[in-house]
């Protein structure tokens, strides 16, 4: 934190990953936040370890990790994984990293807790698990758990189903996870909170989990997305009839896992509500197809 004669100094935010979806995201809905004073490396600095001297020469008083949920899978995130090992080596300056539901199997019938030990076994959760207990080796550092997220932008699932929709491909109807949508947006807004309050002396960390508000499975959110697309395109309509013909027998063989997270921690320590997801949803397919 700045002495307080620099109390008025903007936040100098070290972002890793600016190019990701949360990261653009992350500059883009605090542009016109003074606050706010963003450090952006590109990859090639942060994986080169002869390159180290640049980043201590940079002055910052957080680190985000926008990077791990988009990176997690690359055959060089071992390299990241060192640098994540660096700064919380450090311990001087304090890491958020961004992770996901996803670290855990889904087997538990109920939302997870911060208490709950990762248990998922599939490549991406292994590593990102991983990438958790570096950044928890320092106790200054935050891991901030989410969602589905989405935002309409890359690769997301809004943007696949439209696509999909568009194409005239015959949606997979496997359902057999339940979650929380969360707009990329909403997660941006928990994580400044959390950046301002730590800035200004809250003493909060380890691990935090936020997701919107209401579960869904995955089946009933794609059937969501249908329902307003359907408004601009007539394939979509076929689509939410097919759905909603293959319910009874999907209902009776699906083993639904359960990849929600409990969120009370983050409302009782920074005071951070959960938002609904619906209304997010139906604007960003408005404006995907008014934009096409």
């Amino acid at each position: 934190m700045n002495n307080i004669q620099d109390i008025n100094a903007p936040i100098r935010i070290l972002l890793l990953g600016s190019n990701t979806e949360v990261g653009s995201s992350l500059l883009n809905l605090s542009e016109q936040k003074n606050e706010f004073e963003w450090l952006c490396p590109d990859e090639s600095l942060l994986l080169d370890l002869e390159r180290r001297a640049e980043l201590e020469a940079m002055k910052f008083d957080v680190i985000i990790d926008a990077l791990s949920l988009r990176y997690a899978l690359q055959s060089d995130y071992s390299k990241y994984l060192s640098v994540l090992r660096y700064f919380s080596e450090q311990k001087t300056t304090p890491l958020i990293m961004i992770s996901s539901a996803r670290v855990f199997s889904g087997n538990k019938d109920a939302p997870y807790t911060e208490s709950d030990k990762p248990d998922g076994e599939e490549p991406y959760a292994l590593a990102l698990i991983e990438a958790e207990s570096i950044v928890l080796s320092n106790p200054n550092n935050i891991v901030l758990r989410t969602g589905w997220l989405f935002s309409g932008k890359g690769d997301d699932f809004v943007c696949r189903t439209l696509g999909l929709i568009q194409d005239g491909v015959n949606l997979a109807y496997k359902d057999d996870l339940i979650g929380s949508p969360t707009p990329v947006s909403d997660l941006v807004r928990v994580v400044l909170s959390m950046v301002n309050q730590g800035y200004y002396g809250s003493q909060n960390k380890g691990i935090y989990h936020y997701c919107c508000a209401e579960e869904i499975s995955w089946i009933r959110l794609v059937e969501a997305i249908l329902a307003t697309s359907s408004q601009f395109d007539s394939k979509a309509q076929v689509e939410v009839e097919a759905i909603g013909d293959s319910f009874p027998e999907i209902e009776e063989v699906s083993m639904m896992k359960r990849q929600s997270l409990s969120c009370r921690k983050v409302f009782n320590h920074f005071g951070i509500k959960q938002r609904p997801w619906r209304s997010k949803l139906r604007n960003l397919v408005k404006e995907l197809y008014q934009a096409g």
